[in-house]
């Protein structure tokens, strides 16, 4: 699977993590906008990584929809040959008539329940990353960046106190299998898409081996799980899940339950 446009749906499709929390707010995407746009302007040839593709799913966004206007974006602020830092995007909010500087963020976390303290519970499926970490990276160095004085002579004489600051904080939410069909706190529920599990239990449970499996690659985890067409069977892909947990890699796994003719995308977790 490498289709750019069902990765892009994937993305659009996805929820925000939240409406506002600790006085971020989030940029508004019209999904409803997409059935006009001209995917033959959607090329993103070189081996971007996963977050730096769906940031040119973004930019993709802003430049077709009727709403907005790009500005500059990805802009690099450099003072005496150190980089402070990058401004993602400067936007034109052509309904509200204002001008936004936004942060773009894309994520995975597994809902540790473990964790004592609520908001530490989110983290990513190698333990490597967490949601508060993001959140202060945002709101103490991203979005500050704006309001240096070394930032102003990369903005053309533009007005820094125009802009107003949001962000596009999409993400995908997996929890442990005893709270599926629970709900979680602070964040949206709405961003919940599957389960995650440890290596033992997935290997001892005998009804996993009954189903079919894909392992997307990177850039498709993005993606639908309903859009895959290619399963194999336990037996089949076993070796490959070993092979990325012994490395400590958690993979994203695709499940089909043939019987009921049902999907799921879940976590296999190396810790």
């Amino acid at each position: 699977m490498n289709n750019l446009k069902i990765q892009f749906l994937g993305f659009m499709n996805t929820p925000s993590l939240f409406k506002e929390l600790y006085g971020l707010t989030q940029i508004q995407l019209d999904i409803d906008e997409v059935k006009e746009f001209d995917f033959t302007q959607l090329n993103i040839t070189s081996r971007l990584t996963l977050g730096s593709r769906i940031e040119r799913f973004f930019e993709f966004y802003i430049k077709q929809s009727k709403n907005y206007e790009l500005i500059k974006n990805n802009i690099q602020i450099i003072h005496n040959k150190q980089t402070l830092g990058e401004i993602d995007f400067l936007i034109y909010d052509k309904k509200a008539e204002e001008y936004l500087h936004v942060e773009h963020v894309y994520k995975f976390y597994l809902y540790d329940d473990s964790i004592s303290n609520e908001i530490d519970r989110y983290i990513g499926p190698n333990r490597n990353d967490t949601f508060v970490k993001k959140l202060e990276k945002l709101k103490n160095k991203q979005l500050p960046l704006l309001y240096k004085n070394e930032t102003r002579e990369y903005l053309d004489g533009m007005d820094i106190n125009s802009f107003k600051q949001k962000i596009c904080l999409k993400g995908n939410i997996y929890v442990p299998m005893h709270l599926v069909g629970c709900d979680i706190p602070i964040l949206n529920n709405s961003c919940v898409r599957g389960f995650y599990i440890n290596r033992e239990e997935f290997i001892k449970k005998k009804h996993f081996k009954e189903f079919e499996y894909f392992l997307p690659a990177r850039n498709d985890w993005v993606c639908d799980c309903n859009t895959n067409e290619t399963w194999r069977s336990f037996d089949e892909v076993i070796d490959e899940i070993e092979l990325l947990l012994n490395q400590q890699k958690s993979p994203l796994v695709w499940l089909k339950n043939t019987k009921e003719n049902k999907t799921q995308s879940f976590f296999i977790t190396w810790w």
